[in-house]
């Protein structure tokens, strides 16, 4: 029986040493003494989740991204390389901009952990079952379903194209892409006039990714004019205009440069969105958005985060931006869950994270 609340897996090398391995055991100890942890090897642990994968939640830093495998389009490896014409100008042009000053998503960062044929697979974009077992994938699909006001369930497709991990649910194929994407999206509704019949709304999506959520929006709200998406990862930008183009969605989205954003000030845009970026980003990083944000003049601005309004400013250090938002011009209306109805689901369910608007 478990007794404690989480698990704490250690592995060890053949080459140890008894005194080092006496030194391990001893530090095991203290954790499992003064924190609550249960202490137990990787090979025991790998054994209880082979049989028991359900188990999976018990455990901490149990993350395996799995090799992607799915659909690839005909000559997307002629495009989707990291020498590519364009990609090369995008880093060129992105060099020394001051929302590049990264502390996550460097150029090493980024050749080391995203595969670009594959960039919709688990990786820094979107991270999928690499700390979760398939009844967390079943219950959040289940949630997604139960709660979705605005019937996106059935309106939203998913394939897994690019690497995207799919299972089926009840003869219906979901990822993660979808389900936060239906979530995000009748959040939004129940502020924003994302289904006005009488009017139309434009939305820009700062930390776009690879175009995950404009893709979505555009699917389900038709009354969405233009949706802008920049970011200052130069292969965010790249992957964009490549996804967005493959989706047929162009017409209503256009992929802005991170050098160009300031031209969407004579636009004018209802709604701004950051879905897991700025806390990725450094607090003076978060401050040169949001003043963008204010010269654009954009009234509405959604947040979707899981390390609270804070910006991350060295290893280990995070700091809170809620007053820079404030100072911006905004003042906080909701603050709800991921999961708001569901309590269990808020501790155990796919990614739980903090919607602002």
């Amino acid at each position: 029986m478990l007794r404690a609340q989480y698990v704490l897996f250690a592995g060890t090398s053949g080459g140890m040493s008894a005194r080092v391995r006496k030194i391990t055991k001893d530090i095991l100890a203290l954790f499992q003494n003064c924190l609550g942890f249960t202490a137990i090897s990787t090979r025991t642990r790998d054994r209880l989740l082979a049989d028991a994968p359900n188990l999976s939640r018990y455990f901490l830093l149990v993350e395996r991204p799995k090799h992607p495998i799915g659909k690839l389009p005909d000559g997307c490896h002629t495009v989707l390389r990291a020498d590519h014409p364009d990609l090369q100008d995008l880093r060129r042009r992105y060099a020394n901009h001051p929302a590049t000053e990264h502390i996550q998503w460097s150029r090493q960062d980024v050749e080391t952990r995203l595969d670009l044929s594959y960039f919709r697979a688990d990786n820094p974009y979107v991270f999928q079952s690499r700390a979760y077992s398939p009844l967390v994938f079943y219950a959040t699909a289940a949630y997604v379903e139960k709660t979705d006001k605005a019937d996106l369930f059935q309106v939203l497709e998913e394939d897994n194209y690019f690497g995207a991990e799919t299972f089926d649910f009840h003869g219906k194929l979901v990822s993660r892409d979808l389900l936060d994407s239906i979530i995000e999206l009748n959040f939004l509704a129940a502020y924003v006039p994302l289904f006005s019949e009488s009017r139309s709304i434009n939305v820009l999506d700062i930390g776009a990714g690879y175009g995950r959520l404009a893709h979505r929006m555009t699917a389900a709200c038709p009354n969405v004019g233009k949706y802008f998406c920049t970011d200052a990862v130069p292969e965010s930008t790249f992957l964009s205009q490549y996804y967005l183009a493959f989706r047929n969605v162009l017409d209503r989205c256009a992929v802005v440069p991170l050098d160009k954003v300031t031209e969407l000030r004579s636009i004018p845009i209802e709604l701004a969105i950051n879905v897991h970026s700025f806390t990725e980003c450094r607090g003076r990083v978060v401050a040169w958005w949001l003043e963008e944000l204010s010269a654009i003049k954009i009234p509405w601005l959604f947040i979707e985060t899981d390390f609270g309004l804070t910006s991350r400013d060295g290893y280990g250090v995070r700091n809170d931006f809620r007053e820079k938002i404030e100072e911006s011009g905004y003042r906080l209306i909701v603050q709800q869950p991921k999961f708001a109805q569901s309590q269990i689901l808020r501790d155990h369910g796919l990614y739980p994270s903090e919607l602002y608007l």
